[in-house]
């Protein structure tokens, strides 16, 4: 089995002291939340990004979509541009399946420069039913994405057997989360099962039920990670 792998989730802005705290934790990936930066001078940014480089971790550029999460409005041209600027710095993006807008332009600027993509989805009210989902699955592919995420809220039990059934059937590289208090248990169970990723806050929660990784390091050491 695999060793789970957790992604830093870097929210506010580029803080070096944040990325540090969040290595030491732990940390192997940074997902840098460009739409909860405080500034988005694109310059700065990209600087900001490279200066990461010394720290040799992965790093995902996310601007999540207001519909999906995101913490500002920012226009879909403006948000192409971002992943732009900063996707020849980065090692992948994750965009959403649900941005119609940008999706194909992001993909296929990060396969130019040779980036990994992750096409996600995210449902803050529910589980959807397992045809639906395995549906999303073959979009993100179809889309071009080397992973799909899916984060949706899990309400009851069979919601987290809906999503943990996605990881033990599909021949597709995932990241599932089931997100809400109930499904925070999926957080550290998931990864076990073959989920690429799970997701620890650094200087605060930036989805319903997210773990800090601190606590989740604790979590995978009982089972022996």
């Amino acid at each position: 089995m695999p060793k789970p792998e957790i992604a830093g989730v870097i929210a506010g802005g580029i803080n070096k002291n944040a990325v540090k705290r969040a290595i030491s934790s732990g940390a192997d990936i940074l997902e840098l939340r460009v739409d909860t930066f405080k500034n988005i001078d694109l310059s700065a940014l990209r600087a900001g990004v490279k200066e990461l480089k010394e720290f040799k971790k992965p790093i995902i550029i996310t601007v999540r979509s207001t519909k999906e999460g995101g913490a500002a409005e920012i226009a879909d041209t403006v948000r192409e541009e971002i992943f732009k600027t900063l996707t020849p710095v980065a090692d992948m993006v994750d965009v959403e399946l649900g941005s119609v807008k940008i999706l194909k332009n992001v993909i296929d600027f990060a396969c130019k420069h040779k980036k990994k993509s992750i096409v996600s989805y995210h449902n803050f009210a529910e589980t959807p039913d397992s045809r639906t989902l395995k549906n999303i699955i073959s979009r993100g592919v179809r889309a071009g994405g080397r992973i799909v995420k899916i984060a949706t809220r899990v309400n009851a039990a069979e919601d987290a057997r809906r999503l943990a059934g996605l990881l033990i059937d599909s021949r597709h590289e995932l990241i599932v989360i089931g997100m809400g208090e109930k499904g925070v248990f999926t957080r550290v169970l998931f990864p076990l099962l073959g989920s690429r990723l799970t997701y620890g806050s650094v200087t605060g929660k930036t989805a319903p039920g997210q773990l800090s990784i601190g606590t989740l390091k604790k979590q995978f050491a009982l089972y022996g990670f």
